[in-house]
């Protein structure tokens, strides 16, 4: 039987967050596929894999930020079919994605088509945002009788409003381009806390009180919005 292929999540930007099985598996893999987003720009999960191992062993794959369902389809295919052909011959192979290969992780795409390909992916599990942000401001996801939510960001106010009404803790993800529509549910939603973390895990992280009247410049890549709603426990206590 084949060798699996591993899915690595590794982390926010922290390199220390790594997990130990994650570098482990990344010193033991003879190539380490890595994404980036742009053929000219730097990739954060290429600085952070460069930690653990030589370079001589990184094999980049670009994917651009589009919704042309085709052209995805087809570079997962193609790489798909390129990692089962190094596999094929004996080859120790990962890739790696930021966060945790499950959390609204391209990875998740190209494990589908290793799938079609009979070729047994594992998953390493890595630090997501949700977490780390959590952590980070020191507030918790959910207590006891309390409950929290994931969503990818609304395109729309009232949607991103009616969301966090659901629950004592809203995670938004995602976020980018959709800052205006993420500060303008605050303001109607009027929670108690709502914090965006932007850049997590990177030299310019910063984090941004959205109740203040002064707005984040932007979002960016690797922003998290955390917000707890009226009636949750720890928000009346803090």
């Amino acid at each position: 039987m084949s060798k699996p292929v591993y899915s690595i999540g590794i982390g926010t930007g922290d390199p220390e967050l790594i997990t130990l099985k994650a570098k482990r598996l990344l010193e033991e893999s003879d190539i380490v596929f890595v994404p980036q987003s742009s053929q000219q720009g730097k990739s954060v999960a290429r600085e952070i894999v460069l930690n653990f191992i030589p370079e001589s062993k990184i094999v980049m794959y670009f994917f651009p930020m589009t919704n042309d369902a085709d052209e995805l389809f087809n570079r997962y295919s193609d790489l798909a079919k390129t990692i089962k052909m190094e596999l094929d011959e004996g080859k120790s192979i990962s890739y790696v994605t930021m966060g945790d290969p499950t959390i609204f992780s391209t990875s998740n795409y190209l494990t589908e088509r290793l799938d079609s390909l009979g070729v047994k992916v594992v998953h390493i599990p890595g630090i997501n945002t949700i977490n780390a942000a959590s952590t980070m401001l020191g507030l918790p996801l959910c207590v006891k009788g309390e409950n929290f939510a994931v969503y990818e960001m609304p395109t729309e106010v009232d949607k991103a409003s009616e969301l966090i009404a659901r629950h004592s803790t809203t995670v938004f993800m995602k976020v980018n381009k959709k800052l205006p529509i993420l500060i303008e549910c605050v303001k109607k939603a009027q929670p108690d806390i709502a914090y965006l973390v932007r850049r997590m895990g990177l030299d310019d992280e910063m984090i941004f009180d959205l109740k203040d009247a002064g707005n984040p410049p932007d979002a960016a890549y690797l922003s998290v919005a955390v917000i707890k709603n009226k009636g949750n426990r720890y928000c009346n206590n803090r």
